[in-house]
């Protein structure tokens, strides 16, 4: 018996194996910190972001997030951060995110205290894709 019969996926984490398995492609963004002038200064606020509706909540999205984690630890996603062409139109939900607005503005407030680090809000584009292990899960779900 191989040891994708033995795993233990959430409903979460068998609808995103279905969902990438369904799109051409499937974006990812992380939300970043990073200070003007310093380019290896960088926090991730939030990381493994996955939009679909423009107001999909902050729960929602870090239980979308939540489950590209676990799904790419155990070996059956692919998170790529390193993507040098990508469907600008893929990520215009992103942008017009309730979450997005919401982070710009955290990080605007922050960088007019005098302690506060970082000055820039950074949206990172990703992509998420099966592996070849993903799919023979999912074809086990």
């Amino acid at each position: 018996m191989s040891a994708l019969s033995h795993l233990d996926l959430t409903h979460r984490e068998k609808q995103t194996l279905t969902e990438l398995s369904q799109a051409t492609r499937y974006p990812i963004v992380r939300l970043e910190l990073h200070r003007d002038g310093e380019p290896d200064l960088v926090s991730i606020a939030l990381d493994n972001v996955r939009i679909v509706e423009e107001d999909d909540t902050v729960e929602l999205i870090k239980e979308r997030g939540e489950a590209l984690r676990h799904l790419a630890e155990l070996g059956l996603v692919r998170l790529d951060y390193n993507i040098k062409v990508w469907g600008t139109a893929d990520y215009n939900v992103y942008y017009r995110s309730e979450l997005y607005e919401m982070f710009c503005h955290l990080v605007m407030e922050g960088a007019s205290q005098p302690d506060f680090l970082f000055n820039l809000a950074v949206m990172r584009k990703g992509r998420a894709s099966l592996t070849k292990a993903g799919v023979a899960a999912l074809a086990l779900c």
